[in-house]
């Protein structure tokens, strides 16, 4: 029989063990993330596909949004570490399948069967550590989990430019198989060891309900990918359409439908539709931000790819920081949604406070401004993951932090195609009304790109505000 003096260090273990388990897919998905963001470009150019860019993200993206909402309904019926393993090996899968790929068609299934492993890296380890550690500890605890997710983006650039530099692009995908492998085994291991018991499980899927999901996860990325192309307007405008349309009818068949893929009583909570506006608006304020920024840097400042990685550090890596620090509040104070009602305000303000001064600062001074402003960033998702799951029956734990995710997700998508074409529309502009070589034209683009940034960052700071007054007990 253990002694008291085991029980008591089990219990102290116990939920850094959880930690470590849930961090392994999270920083996977980090590192594949932020390198795909800035080495897309280069894999397009060396797989002979250069104007494919946009489907070998786009490829990734459908599949993950979709594979988020249907993993997690899964993990509410099987359990989310065993959906955890298996979304591990698809990706590995996937991963193998890329790296060996000889045509570009054959890259596209290859990134279309790593997003549907890869939609579960993210969502599922935060609702399996939502079963385990009391809602206030669960701030401090998940606020090291964004934290994980966020230094593996800010080395995943570092790493990813320099593998492709010294063994080809094949090689970023290779890379991710042994991880992937390694933590699908840690996790099974971990499964076998202290697996819950469960009741028999009937599982009625909403084939149906991930249809209509599917459609309308296409029409929006689709739509953002367009418009990233100023003269392809028209044609975003009907996968908008698009969009509406197979989001209605989704409605529709959720309110017909109890047991829907995403029920509708799950949205109807105050929370959790917050939560997932705050959340969308978020992911098109912080994708936009990484995948925009090195045009500044590039364009404005000269730097080459090695160094844009570099300069991109300290912004992703303050954001980390501001999420363990945030975390730690939240376990302090059990306050929750004021902090990104805080954080993200201030955001704004230094995006406009970037968007006046830009032509004083050199490019490490608007680095080091920027991880600055990330600080800030950093107190708005792990808030938003726990306030969701502090709101959500046990039962819908599952579908409700992939219903965040996401939201998430497709605001990612859909503010990059809005930011580049604030960029670029605005870039053209200025430079026409130029004669000869104007060096403007890039700051006066970036600085109306800035206010965009503000502009959702104020937004999502407003949401955020409405629900300031929910506390953890």
């Amino acid at each position: 029989m253990p002694s008291a003096d085991n029980k008591e260090r089990a219990a102290r273990v116990g939920p850094y063990r959880y930690i470590v388990l849930a961090a392994l897919p999270i920083a996977i998905a980090g590192l594949e993330q932020s390198i795909m963001a800035t080495s897309a470009t280069t894999i397009a150019q060396m797989a002979g596909a250069e104007t494919g860019l946009v489907w070998i993200l786009a490829a990734f993206f459908i599949p993950a949004s979709v594979a988020t909402i249907v993993l997690g309904q899964l993990g509410d019926s099987f359990g989310p570490m065993r959906m955890l393993v298996y979304s591990l090996l698809i990706f590995a899968a996937g991963s193998l399948l890329a790296a060996q790929a000889p045509t570009y068609p054959v890259l596209l299934v290859a990134r279309f069967v790593q997003g549907v492993g890869g939609g579960g890296l993210l969502a599922l380890p935060q609702a399996f550590l939502a079963q385990r550690i009391p809602p206030r500890d669960r701030a401090a605890f998940q606020g090291y989990l964004v934290a994980v997710a966020f230094f593996a983006n800010t080395f995943g650039p570092v790493v990813g430019s320099l593998l492709i530099a010294a063994f080809g692009w094949q090689s970023v995908f290779y890379a991710l198989i042994p991880m992937a492998l390694t933590a699908a085994a840690i996790l099974w291991q971990a499964r076998r060891r202290s697996r819950p018991a469960r009741p028999p499980v009937e599982l009625n899927f909403d084939w149906w309900g991930t249809l209509f999901l599917i459609i309308s996860v296409c029409c929006i990325i689709l739509a953002s990918q367009t418009l990233a192309e100023p003269d392809r307007i028209g044609l975003a405008l009907i996968w908008i359409g698009g969009f509406v349309l197979s989001l209605a009818v989704m409605i529709l068949w959720m309110r017909a439908r109890e047991d829907a893929l995403v029920p509708l009583e799950l949205v109807r909570i105050p929370m959790v539709w917050k939560c997932g506006l705050v959340a969308f608006l978020y992911g098109a304020l912080f994708t936009g931000v990484v995948s925009l920024f090195p045009l500044l840097f590039r364009d404005y400042y000269g730097l080459d790819l090695r160094q844009i990685g570099l300069v991109m550090m300290p912004f992703l890596g303050a954001v980390g920081v501001g999420s363990i620090l945030t975390g730690l509040l939240v376990r302090k104070t059990g306050r929750m949604m004021i902090f990104p009602a805080i954080g993200l305000a201030v955001f704004a303000c230094s995006m406009i406070g970037l968007a006046l001064f830009m032509d004083r600062l050199g490019a490490w001074q608007t680095a080091i401004a920027l991880g600055t402003a990330g600080m800030w960033m950093g107190t708005t998702l792990n808030v938003v993951n726990i306030s969701v799951q502090a709101n959500t029956p046990p039962d819908m734990m599952g579908r409700a932090t992939a219903f965040v995710q996401l939201s998430r997700t497709v605001g990612a998508s859909l503010g990059v195609g809005l930011g580049t074409l604030v960029y670029f529309r605005s870039l053209n502009t200025f430079a026409a009304g130029c004669t000869g070589h104007c060096d403007g034209s890039v700051r006066y683009a970036f600085a109306l790109l800035l206010c965009f940034f503000a502009l959702l960052s104020m937004s999502a700071a407003l949401v955020a505000h409405r629900a300031r007054r929910f506390r953890l007990s």
